[in-house]
């Protein structure tokens, strides 16, 4: 029975893990929604040791894998943005900081004396790209990329990882260089950016934006020194790729899926996801937008007939939504069944009377309620797990990207739930 637990032994232990200062690393390149690093820090000391697996089917810029690694336990996780594959296994690297302080002076030389000449067709397709950068940053942020592929491609001595930290450094600046507002979650130029500039109060450096960072990020890798712990990302879609290998093998299951009509991750980053290249046209954007789960945006012809799944609780909600918005119905139906299958997935994976711990929130679509916690449990509980606690989690009210109202569809979060199963 999906019951609040109001008095749950683990909610008082994971508020006091809030309590601990995070990691420098996880503040490395900015990403929305992503887990606090004390979700997963608490309940990987609560219920691993020291060098079992933990696994997460959604691993965004890898909170989890961190952590994980942090407390020397090994990861497994798959993410579909490839842009947030990078991040991920750049945030869990084992670099040296000693070495990252030779480079950083090193490159930081070269990029300040580097005024060459930019050709127009170096610049990488974005759409509307004079509207989001100046055309001095555009011939900048050029410069420091072909600088950092000059430096390491001269200095093969190096590992492909070090190269790695320095354009995903890069990444990490984008948005702050551009015309964007960084207040917001969505890129957009605000009346705030047009009148600090009118007023020529908009100053942007990028050359000394990218030395300020590489400074701060080097030292963030310290936490990982003498660590031999290994960290594995995988990029594909959690419903589809092979994890059979790691079938009985991982001893704990720590993921944040996306919501039902979230926000659209990929959207916080198209500016990033442009610029370095993951993505090089409108086409290649929107195909991979279509593939996430969660994915609001949907073709008219695709919504003609909805998709129901196989619990009749669900099917209600989907039959009465049909009634007020059939794109909603469409979207509630492919939500749960892809979820299902990743759950599957992860049921088969865990070892037995090991624990599968998610963050999910309830979503309101055309302001009908969708009991999200207690529908993923329904799917649970037929697919080998067992509930062992749920208790809710309440939104910091500085989360910007979740107190927000997220789309036409959805509503503001204000709590979400806890939930852990048992594998049976």
């Amino acid at each position: 029975m999906f019951k609040i637990n109001n008095n749950s032994k683990l909610s008082k232990g994971l508020d006091k893990e809030k309590e601990i200062e995070r990691a420098d690393i996880h503040s490395f390149h900015r990403y929305y929604g992503k887990l606090i690093p004390a979700i997963p820090s608490y309940f990987i000391k609560e219920f691993t040791k020291e060098n079992d697996i933990v696994f997460d089917p959604f691993s965004g810029s890898g909170t989890v894998a961190v952590e994980a690694k942090r407390l020397k336990r090994n990861f497994v996780g798959v993410e579909i943005n490839p842009l947030s594959v990078e991040i991920a296994k750049t945030k869990t690297y084992n670099l040296d900081v000693e070495i990252l302080d030779k480079i950083n002076n090193e490159l930081v030389e070269i990029i300040e004396n580097d005024n060459s000449d930019i050709r127009e067709e170096e610049k990488p397709y974005i759409m509307n790209r004079d509207h989001w950068f100046k055309d001095f940053v555009q011939k900048d942020l050029i410069r420091i990329k072909k600088d950092i592929d000059t430096y390491f491609d001269e200095n093969q001595n190096y590992n492909i990882e070090y190269k790695k930290f320095y354009l995903l450094t890069l990444s990490a600046i984008i948005k702050n260089v551009s015309n964007a507002d960084t207040r917001h979650v969505f890129p957009g130029f605000s009346k705030r950016m047009h009148q600090l500039e009118e007023e020529g109060k908009l100053h942007i450096d990028v050359k000394a934006s990218f030395k300020r960072a590489v400074k701060s990020r080097s030292k963030a890798y310290s936490i990982y020194k003498n660590n031999q712990n290994y960290t594995e990302i995988l990029e594909g879609d959690s419903t589809e790729i092979d994890l059979s290998k790691y079938e009985n093998k991982i001893d704990l299951i720590v993921t944040n899926p996306p919501y039902i009509s979230s926000v659209r991750y990929i959207e916080t980053l198209k500016l990033e996801m442009y610029w370095m290249e993951v993505i090089r046209s409108l086409d290649e954007y929107n195909t991979l937008a279509h593939e996430m789960i969660g994915n609001d945006k949907l073709k008219k012809e695709e919504c003609k007939d909805i998709e129901l799944t196989n619990y009749q609780e669900i099917n209600d909600v989907i039959n009465d939504m049909y009634n007020i918005d059939i794109k909603s119905a469409k979207i509630i139906g492919e939500f749960f069944n892809k979820m299902e299958k990743v759950i599957i997935k992860m049921s088969k994976l865990l070892k037995k009377n090991k624990y599968l711990v998610m963050k999910i929130s309830d979503s309101k679509m055309k302001k009908k309620k969708i009991s999200t916690g207690e529908f993923l449990n329904l799917i649970a509980e037929k697919n080998g797990l067992k509930l062992k606690d749920v208790f809710l989690d309440e939104i910091n009210n500085n989360s910007r990207s979740l107190t927000t109202a997220r789309n036409t569809y959805s509503d503001i979060i204000t709590h979400d739930y806890i939930i852990i199963w048992e594998k049976i």
